[in-house]
């Protein structure tokens, strides 16, 4: 029971209502502080009553489960609440003890507040593999970010960044210590109540029970309210708690934590960008052998409701295919069907083709379409016609988490859409225009629109509808796009573009897609972010020099100064061969 006036607590319980007269019964607050609720005063619920102890509590000793039972009120900290008659004993003894009964100055409500858990997690990759264990069974997960200081920003690296075990563990002690990123996580439950006991008018006066045999009934229907929420609430967390135990187990067993495939993009068939779910210590049994063996594959991806392996495994027979796809579908019955890419990622859209995707495992589809829930928003992906990887969500949310108020975002590349999506439905930018190519994903994107007006999880102003007014598609090649637009008119630039096959990366002949920084850079408003995606071996990491010097050349030729905020590694796209992102700033005009 709550006083609603400054929120004084009375007759806090964690358990079930057995007494539900004697619980309910506003009356004997005073006399009977606990109602049959904890026996034990929680810290802060009884601040507000002092010991007057009938008998020997003078000896410390109580009537009742051992806690006192009589109490008075103290003085009143807040204006406007009259102090109650009675003295306050000081624990030796007592003088003048009310016989006055308890009546409250302003209203009493009933409250049942759901479960609550924040956990500080010591990545972002924990972050998300928290969220996803705790969605299952509660609805409400957040995650909020800040940074301890700006210098410290990124002392703490993606799972994927290379560092030494010196240099993780001293970023580690120095987050520890109040330097750098914070990813707080929040669940809460969804059965919470909160109704009034009694009126403004008679505060003192019950609504439904005043303590006789006429409303007791009123009394055994709120404890009904209660208790049906706590056992609902206890059966939420024993799911969590299973699945978090599970989890431990898998990783354990399976090495889930963390699993690099290393597939050579020119053997066939490339590598999306990160490992989803392992299958490391899986067995079977292989056409060519009679003993138990561990599988070749090591990972795959899940889109939506659809696992995808990157390559099927050599000298397995069709059969072990398919039980390989059925051992797939058992681990995760959110899986509907199992799929494998049989061909490299070699178009300009990157996509594996009608005939790049084969079913292994699952019931029959004509066509491999899915809605892939990433952070509360949903996006709908053609797997055959259009590129996405699931391993960059993460990449995704810290991006959503640049963006301030009021600004206006161009999204580069957009694919099917999901980086405008995160931006549109997580922040409160004023415009986000997303630019892409490839007709088909350009069709997802506009269904995966239409979806933003009835998701209840967006969190920006207006909602989903908001949202949805807020986000402009744009199909087309970027080259021709770009130059309709006016210049100096985006607050910030994302551009996650495709791999564009061996011209490439540190070997590569190609112009690391200078044509399209050269036409994106006039855009941006002075003090502007750009978000640039580009492709690096592994040994130019950290400083990433090339790129830095594309674009610093660029921006020499379109006379702008610039500064590099961040650059870190985001994903891999074959063996040895990353994704990096460089975040830089436009400082100025270079006059020169």
């Amino acid at each position: 029971l709550e006083n609603w006036a400054f929120f004084q607590r009375y007759r806090v319980n964690h358990d079930l209502i057995h007494e539900p007269a004697r619980y309910f019964n506003i009356s004997t607050i005073k006399e009977d502080p606990t109602g049959g609720g904890d026996p034990i005063p929680t810290v802060g619920q009884y601040d507000y009553f002092k010991s007057t102890a009938k008998g020997n509590v003078a000896n410390g000793e109580c009537e009742e489960g051992g806690h006192e039972n009589t109490y008075d009120l103290g003085k009143d900290e807040l204006n406007g609440i009259e102090q109650l008659n009675g003295s306050i004993g000081n624990g030796n003894n007592v003088e003048n003890e009310s016989t006055v009964p308890f009546v409250p100055a302003t209203p009493l409500w009933l409250r049942y507040e759901p479960f609550i858990l924040h956990v500080m997690c010591q990545s972002l990759n924990a972050a998300s593999k928290l969220m996803n264990l705790a969605r299952p069974s509660f609805k409400n997960v957040g995650l909020t970010t800040w940074s301890g200081s700006e210098k410290d920003y990124d002392v703490i690296p993606n799972t994927d960044d290379v560092v030494s075990p010196d240099d993780y563990q001293q970023k580690s002690n120095k987050q520890c210590k109040g330097g750098g990123p914070r990813y707080l996580v929040a669940i809460w439950g969804d059965e919470g109540l909160d109704m009034p006991l009694s009126l403004p008018t008679s505060p003192g006066v019950g609504i439904f029970y005043n303590g006789d045999e006429i409303t007791e009934k009123n009394a055994e229907w709120l404890a009904q309210l209660v208790n049906e929420r706590h056992v609902r609430n206890w059966r939420k967390i024993e799911r969590f708690v299973e699945a978090m135990r599970e989890f431990h187990n898998m990783e354990e067993t399976d090495d889930l934590a963390h699993a690099d495939i290393e597939a050579d993009e020119n053997d066939g068939v490339g590598d999306y960008d990160g490992v989803n779910q392992s299958l490391d210590g899986m067995t079977n049994y292989n056409n060519n052998s009679k003993s138990k063996s561990k599988l070749p594959i090591r990972s795959y991806d899940v889109v939506g409701d659809v696992a995808v392996l990157n390559s099927l495994p050599e000298n397995f027979s069709e059969q072990s295919i398919q039980q390989l796809g059925e051992t797939i579908l058992s681990r995760n019955k959110g899986i509907k069907i199992c799929l494998a890419r049989t061909t490299s990622l070699s178009t300009t859209d990157r996509s594996p083709g009608s005939s790049g995707l084969v079913q292994i495992a699952g019931p029959k589809r004509a066509q491999f379409i899915t809605s892939h829930y990433e952070y509360g928003v949903k996006c709908v992906v053609d797997l055959s016609h259009t590129f996405f990887s699931p391993r960059m969500a993460p990449e995704r949310l810290r991006l959503s988490q640049q963006v301030a108020r009021g600004e206006r975002v161009l999204v580069v590349f957009a694919g099917v859409g999901m980086e405008a999506l995160q931006i549109v439905a997580r922040t409160e930018a004023r415009e986000v225009f997303a630019i892409e190519k490839n007709e088909v994903a350009v069709e997802c994107l506009r269904r995966a629109k239409r979806m933003l007006e009835r998701n209840k999880t967006v969190t920006c102003p207006g909602g989903g509808k908001g949202a949805m007014e807020r986000l402009h598609i744009v199909e087309g090649d970027a080259l021709d796009i770009l130059p309709t637009f006016e210049c100096g008119s985006f607050d910030r630039i994302v551009a996650p573009r495709p791999k564009e096959g061996s011209s490439d990366g540190d070997l590569g002949t190609g112009d690391a897609g200078t044509a399209f920084l050269s036409a994106m850079l006039p855009l941006l408003k002075l003090k502007g972010e750009v978000h640039w995606y580009d492709f690096a071996a592994d040994h130019e990491l950290p400083t990433c020099e090339r790129t830095r010097e594309t674009v610093q050349r660029v921006c020499d030729k379109c006379g702008l100064d610039m500064e590099v905020i961040r650059v870190a590694k985001v994903g891999s796209v074959a063996k040895r061969q990353l994704r990096i992102c460089m975040d830089f700033r436009i400082t100025g005009i270079n006059k020169t």
